[in-house]
């Protein structure tokens, strides 16, 4: 397979063995050698099968949806899709039941191109994404399952968290021809070590065991850090070489023109120590002595990374702990914390009163609070910061950002029951209930923010901070503002990039933030939430990329239903024809008086008598007011969209059930009425069965889960019932899936 997609062969060739060469990452050659073998072995029998191949998927030719965003078909970035998902369906096997692993049974070339492709994967998430996340599921997985011993301890962790990444990005794999399924991943994280397993390490001197990382390096702070930590290895982005810094500097002469995700992340390549301080903005500790507190921290417990809170210019100050609110694409941010770390027991045990004063408190080791957020400078674990990484595409604060959220969401540390099934936080390491279901077995982490370790910022190149404050200054301009504007100046020296760099541009950034995480509103501290949505002129939902998935409805998305639920209310009742709400829509009223949000369209039932109507006048009145109303090629439908090219239905039906018009209740949706049957509850419980109020997944009829399993196993978006984690009927919300 010819999974190098890249036009001149010999010259991809030639800059992954540079790469590989210049940042030590193997012998050069080594990952290319061995993939070139499985290329050619792998294009003759590809050749082979491909008659066989085609005539399968011709069966499906109808769904682009499922060609284009379940197959990869035509998705080319450095791989070659469609040439991988070829090697899996010729040499992978799917459904192996004397394997315990994924159930797939690779033949030993189709298992080498595999791990090929896999390391190749490893080798560029350092600097881009990749567009087909069923095809990197598929790689990373059997890597992990069938060659673990044959990856390193770091590569090992790394794709771990590369696949946890793409499992949440995959597209109906459970569905598709890939052979792999999101169950077996699930049990495969389970029986897998976890990914940080923080080591002890011993420290004889910071020098030996400390690398500075300083993406953006102007001279005024390369002068305060050789100042402050004098003899340190520095790996640093600079326009200029800094005087007198002698060897122990390293430096990036682009590091303003590129993402800082991917200066640091090939600056993390380079490191060889076990800690990092990373310095992203103007902020400092005082000297050896704060960074030797840090790296106490990581030493003495299981954190991740450790950090103080930063103090500007103007005697401002930001500790950046907060707990992260993610829900139906929403991001958030609250300070109240759930644990924190002592280090002086006795202390901490002590009876306080009005007589009580704690002696040469300046001396000892303070608390820390455990956060899911950090500040721009912070002190980290090099293999597990490398293991996370930071997103490519991602500038400043927002790749910060971004790092926290996987961080906190991906299965990273061991998990143990607590005995009295407490959730609990002791000596360094979470307790939990551990429930049994696939993929629970390991937790996200979090980090430490200890305010006896203060970074101020350096005078003249402090710069706004992208969650740092929660007040409104007396501008009344937020502080967050820059970090959504066009001005990348604004950010700082330190912080921002070149400023007639377009994709470094905040807002340009911003978008892409939300983008990458699916997300449509964020609520800053300072309580301002910024919109990333939509509006009805353009196509603002694409529908398969979150309703195949099962995910919630977009705000925009729901916003524009029910616009459109209330735009033909108005037109029916001006005209006078008669309807009913049914289906989704209504249990929705019935649980909430609200749409549900997972719900797709909105179900309208049409009076037989008043239905030819929608033909004859109807979808004038549509045309004229700006929207798009078309006939189901069932003739029994029509379909109203805020547009030709946006597909969110208002379905308006004609059915067999009968209804009488005078004699219809009114029920609340979204804070109006609207008709419904009379004896409403009847049918949702003929649709939805007599236990429609429990909180329980969507019932996948026999026939759907026959012709198209499904598995129900896709981490956070279940969409169905499966008997193995819920009794059918069950409440699900009571079990922790929804």
């Amino acid at each position: 397979v010819a999974l190098a997609a890249m036009p001149d062969r010999g010259r991809a060739a030639e800059v992954a063995r540079s790469r590989t060469a210049r940042w030590r990452c193997g012998p050069p050659g080594s990952m290319i050698g061995s993939f070139a073998l499985a290329i050619l072995f792998f294009s003759s029998s590809a050749r082979d099968a491909r008659a066989e191949e085609s005539e399968g998927e011709g069966e499906s030719k109808g769904s682009d949806i499922l060609e284009v965003m379940a197959w990869c078909k035509d998705v080319s970035d450095v791989l070659d899709w469609g040439q991988v998902l070829r090697l899996a369906k010729v040499e992978c096997r799917y459904d192996a039941e004397d394997d315990e692993s994924l159930r797939i049974r690779c033949s030993p070339q189709g298992l080498a191109a595999a791990l090929d492709g896999a390391r190749l994967v490893l080798e560029l998430s350092a600097e881009r994404t990749f567009a087909c996340a069923n095809g990197v599921v598929f790689l990373l997985s059997v890597a992990l399952a069938y060659g673990r011993d044959t990856l390193s301890a770091g590569e090992a962790a790394r794709a771990q968290v590369l696949l946890w990444q793409a499992l949440q990005e995959n597209f109906m794999l459970d569905a598709s021809v890939w052979p792999v399924k999101t169950f077996d991943v699930l049990n495969l994280f389970d029986k897998s070590p976890a990914t940080l397993r923080f080591p002890a390490v011993e420290v004889e001197d910071l020098i030996s065991s400390v690398t500075l990382l300083v993406p953006r390096c102007p001279a005024e702070l390369a002068a305060a850090i050789l100042d402050r930590f004098p003899g340190l290895r520095v790996i640093a982005g600079v326009e200029n070489e800094v005087p007198d810094a002698g060897a122990s500097w390293s430096y990036f002469d682009d590091a303003w023109e590129r993402p800082t995700g991917a200066v640091l992340n090939r600056m993390l390549e380079g490191v060889e120590t076990p800690f990092v301080l990373v310095v992203m903005g103007a902020a400092l500790p005082q000297g050896m002595k704060d960074l030797e507190r840090l790296v106490g921290v990581l030493q003495s417990r299981r954190v991740m990374i450790a950090a103080g809170p930063v103090v500007t210019e103007a005697k401002v100050y930001m500790d950046f702990c907060f707990q992260l609110n993610l829900r139906h694409y929403h991001l958030g941010f609250d300070s109240v914390y759930r644990h924190s770390l002592i280090f002086d027991e006795t202390s901490a045990a002590s009876i306080r009163g009005s007589w009580f004063m704690e002696q040469d408190a300046e001396t000892k080791e303070g608390p820390c609070k455990l956060c899911e957020t950090l500040p721009p400078t912070f002190t980290a674990r090099t293999n597990a910061l490398q293991a996370i990484g930071f997103h490519p595409l991602l500038d400043g604060e927002f790749a910060l950002l971004d790092l926290a959220i996987r961080a906190s969401r991906s299965p990273l540390v061991e998990m143990r029951p607590a005995e009295d099934g407490v959730p609990d936080y002791t000596n360094g390491r979470w307790l939990s209930p551990y429930s049994g279901l696939p993929g629970r077995r390991h937790s996200g982490v979090s980090f430490a923010l200890c305010p006896h370790v203060v970074s101020h910022e350096l005078p003249g190149l402090g710069s706004a901070h992208l969650y740092g404050r929660s007040d409104l200054p007396p501008s009344g301009v937020a502080a967050a503002e820059p970090w959504f504007a066009d001005d990348s100046a604004a950010l700082g020296p330190a912080m921002g990039g070149r400023h007639d760099a377009r994709h470094l541009r905040p807002s340009q950034q911003a978008a892409m933030f939300m983008e990458v995480n699916n997300l449509k509103e964020f609520t800053g501290p300072d309580r301002i939430t910024r919109h990333f949505g939509c509006n009805l002129a353009k196509t603002n939902c694409p529908v398969p990329q979150w309703v195949y998935r099962g995910w919630a409805v977009p705000p925009c998305c729901k916003e524009t239903m029910r616009h459109l639920l209330f735009y033909i209310d108005d037109v029916f009742r001006d005209m006078g024809i008669r309807y009913i709400i049914t289906d989704g829509v209504l249990l929705g009223s019935y649980k909430y008086g609200t749409m549900l949000d997972w719900d797709a369209d909105v179900d309208l039932h049409i009076h037989n008598d008043d239905f030819p109507r929608l033909e004859e006048e109807v979808q004038h009145r549509v045309r004229e007011d700006g929207h798009h109303l078309r006939k189901h090629e069932n003739n029994n439908s029509w379909l109203l969209q805020a547009n030709d090219h946006n597909y969110l239905l208002i379905e308006l039906n004609r059915r067999r059930e009968f209804w009488d018009p005078d004699a219809v209740w009114q029920l609340p949706v979204n804070g109006r009425l609207f008709p419904a049957m009379e004896n409403s509850h009847v049918n949702i419980s003929t649709w939805y069965g007599l236990s429609f109020f429990r909180h329980r997944l969507r019932h996948v009829p026999e026939w759907e889960e026959e012709h198209r399993p499904m598995f129900c196993a896709t981490p956070y978006h279940y969409n169905c019932v499966d008997e193995t984690m819920v009794p059918s009927g069950k409440d699900c919300q009571r079990v922790g899936l929804c």
